[in-house]
Formats: C-alpha cells, structure tokens, sequence
C-alpha cells in the first residue's frame, strides 16, 4: 500500500505516457489514433481524480485551482486537449489525420530569381534552365486536426504557456501536455499534501 494520497491521478498520468510512447511505436494510422484519443482521456480523468482527491478541502483548494482552471480555457493547448477529448467522447469526428506530402520549390536567392525553361512530368522536374533552386520534399506526416464542440470549433494550438509550438504532430502535444499535468499535480501535493499538519 502506498500512502500517496495523488496516486489515482497520478496512475492516469503514468498511463497518459505509456499512450506517447504507443503512439511512436504504433505500426498503423489506427493504432497511432487509438493511441492519442486514449491520451487525451487519461488527462482528463487525471484532472477530474484530482479534485475528487482534494474534496475534503474543497474550500481552499478550489479558488488555489482557479488559475489551473483558467488556463485550461484561455491557453491554446490546454484548452484544445480538453476540447479535443470532449469532442472524441461526444461526437463522430477524427482528432488526427495524415498529412499528404508535399514537393515545394524555391530559388537559393531569397530575393527571387527567374526561369527560363522548366518541364515537370509525373510530379518531377525533367527540364530546368535558370536561376539555382532548391526542391524540397516533405513526406506525409501525422497532425492534430480540428475538433467540433458544442457547436465551436477548436484548431490545433499554435503555443502553449506564451511559447509556439512547431507543429501539430499529437505526440509533441501530448508530450506538453503531459508536462503541464504533471507540475499541476505536483504543485497540488506541494500546497496541499507536503509537510500539512493534521
């Protein structure tokens, strides 16, 4: 028996992160969302676990909590996690896609250059006279997409906590998230449960 009075929430949190670590390794798109829609439940039990861990000090603990509460509305990630995860538990929708490749191309002169000549058959150049250029491939990728909510919808976050954030790809959100989550919860211990006199 363990005596940490955390350890439901705690316990989803440990299960959030298996989730990431299923959603690397998935072999299939299918397994790579199962994976992710499964994550963004274990937060939300983790933050529900929490206030039912910390009933017997309601009182205090639930204006300590409102800024915790505020930013699960205002920041950008926060709030699309639960959305996200309200959306998958409510309705039909997709919370992830893959993301078609893509070939761009750009002349190595930022400032622009030009073309005399350029011949594309099949999707690949055969035929360039001209200034230098760069052709850049990007391949099919994972990415969060929007969700639906209560007649609202909700884009894939841009930052979190006043940094951007790279990409939509789920697992750099979910490893965010799962940051964020779990310094919530410490931060509950440290002012609720650490060193409390009975």
């Amino acid at each position: 028996m363990t005596n940490d009075p955390l350890k439901y929430p705690r316990s989803e949190l440990q299960a959030a992160a298996k989730t990431i670590e299923g959603m690397r390794d998935a072999k299939s798109f299918d397994e790579f969302e199962a994976e992710w829609r499964a994550f963004l439940n274990y937060l939300e039990k983790a933050w529900i676990k929490v206030e039912r861990c910390c009933q017997p000090f309601r009182a205090k603990f639930q204006p300590w909590q409102g800024t915790y509460h505020h930013l699960r509305k205002k920041d950008m990630l926060l709030r699309y996690l639960k959305q996200a995860r309200d959306a998958d538990n409510h309705s039909i929708q997709d919370v992830a896609t893959i993301e078609p490749g893509s070939r761009g191309i750009r002349f190595q002169n930022p400032r622009g250059g030009y073309i005399n000549h350029m011949e594309i058959r099949g999707g690949a150049l055969v035929a360039y006279e001209g200034d230098p250029i760069i052709i850049e491939d990007k391949p099919p990728r994972l990415v969060a997409v929007s969700v639906k909510n209560n007649g609202a919808w909700y884009n894939p976050p841009t930052s979190h906590l006043d940094q951007q954030i790279p990409s939509h790809h789920p697992v750099l959100l979910a490893e965010l998230g799962l940051k964020f989550y779990e310094n919530y919860i410490r931060e509950v211990e440290h002012e609720f449960f650490q060193n409390k006199a009975p």
